[in-house]
């Protein structure tokens, strides 16, 4: 005997509705519904939509409560963030506990101006949020206390995708920072930017005790006063997966500065990270390791980088480390203007960033006029291949 199709169907919404699931999901606008984000948030259940339109919002201590919803902000014609939580240097802005499931999605929201009293802007503790085009800039309040001026992480495994780290401060992690992952997932970071951020430890970002996966990311500009221009990472010996074992992949890390050592990145105690197919230029430190620096117990594996004008120490690349073949340190970068996004050669990549900037800002200037126009198509499409 075949099943009823009306009995299959009202038994597969029995289960859903076991499982937690929102059979009528619906959309929640701010202000529109509700006048503030929390109580937008208060009002959802799981598997709700709240959309937040443009604007500056002065909120902090937002919570989801460990709902499974998604909270979107508005974005311009070029896609970037115009909804604002801004939280005048006050307080925490937003965090996140206690969630076993990463069916909490943040997406297209500046976070600025939060933390106080050595906080970050947001939190996440045992938590699994996912975000997406999300900025977090001008947070923490300086480099005298606080993990992570951005976004602190305590045993958590939240995603960044296509987000910006701008002009943070903290102690530990100007950007991020994290403590102790891996119980059971770790952070993923893909096309991310860190720019400008400054700390004590880790200018843009301290990894102690996690694992975290860092792909296609850019770390500039960002200053550590002591060790870790881009990244601080260091781990501990007492259990796998708190080894400083990060992958950093397919990413460029340029004129970052360390105090002491590790212009670009700082490896301290115990673990096994792997950098594959990155360019490390133009970062500068004063005692070891210009390009990379690494203590005794850490030895990193490197694959397929580019390692160049690095300066203020005797080597580019100190203490022990794996070579995995295809690594090029030289001491000067070769100059290859049509190589946008630092890879060593010119290619779809290049060409994929250049048509993204086309008319609308220098982001393509291959030929110094301040703007990417034809004249730059032209350039790259000459420099086609490997940089020589």
């Amino acid at each position: 005997m075949e099943p009823c199709p009306v009995q299959t169907s009202f038994s597969i919404m029995i289960v859903m509705a076991l499982l937690g699931f929102n059979l009528h999901a619906q959309t929640i606008h701010v202000p529109a519904d509700h006048p503030t984000i929390q109580q937008g948030i208060d009002a959802a259940v799981a598997g709700d939509v709240i959309e937040v339109a443009s604007g500056i919002y002065n909120e902090t201590g937002l919570t989801t409560d460990d709902k499974q919803i998604t909270l979107r902000g508005s974005v311009d014609s070029e896609g970037v963030p115009t909804t604002i939580i801004d939280g005048q240097h006050q307080a925490i802005l937003m965090s996140f506990s206690l969630q076993n499931n990463n069916a909490t999605r943040i997406e297209n929201l500046i976070f600025t101006r939060g933390g106080a009293d050595g906080n970050a802007a947001v939190l996440v503790f045992h938590a699994r949020p996912i975000f997406t085009n999300c900025h977090f800039v001008e947070n923490g309040t300086g480099t005298d206390s606080g993990l992570g001026g951005g976004v602190y992480n305590l045993n958590g495994a939240p995603q960044f995708h296509d987000c910006r780290f701008i002009d943070n401060r903290a102690r530990w992690g100007g950007g991020y920072a994290t403590w102790e992952t891996g119980q059971p997932d770790h952070p993923v970071f893909t096309g991310c930017e860190f720019i400008g951020n400054m700390a004590l430890l880790g200018g843009a970002m301290t990894n102690m005790r996690s694992q975290p996966i860092i792909s296609e990311c850019v770390f500039r500009n960002n200053l550590a006063l002591q060790n870790g221009g881009a990244l601080y990472n260091d781990g501990s010996d007492c259990c796998p997966h708190w080894n400083g074992n990060f992958t950093l992949r397919n990413c460029l890390i340029e004129d970052n500065v360390a105090g002491d050592s590790g212009g670009g990145i700082y490896n301290g105690f115990f673990g096994l990270p792997v950098i594959e197919n990155c360019t490390i230029r133009g970062n500068l430190a004063s005692i070891s390791g210009s390009g990379i620096a690494s203590e005794a117990d850490m030895t990193p594996t490197l694959q397929a980088n580019l390692i160049c004008s690095n300066s203020g120490t005797q080597e580019q690349i100190s203490g022990n480390w794996i070579n995995g073949g295809d690594n090029s340190v030289v001491d000067t970068c070769l100059e290859c203007p049509a190589d946008l996004d630092g890879s060593g050669q010119v290619d779809v990549n290049d060409l994929l960033d250049m048509l993204a900037a086309y008319g609308t800002d220098d982001q393509g200037d291959c030929d110094g006029d301040a703007d990417t126009d034809v004249n730059d198509l032209l350039l790259l499409i000459e420099a086609w291949g490997e940089c020589s």
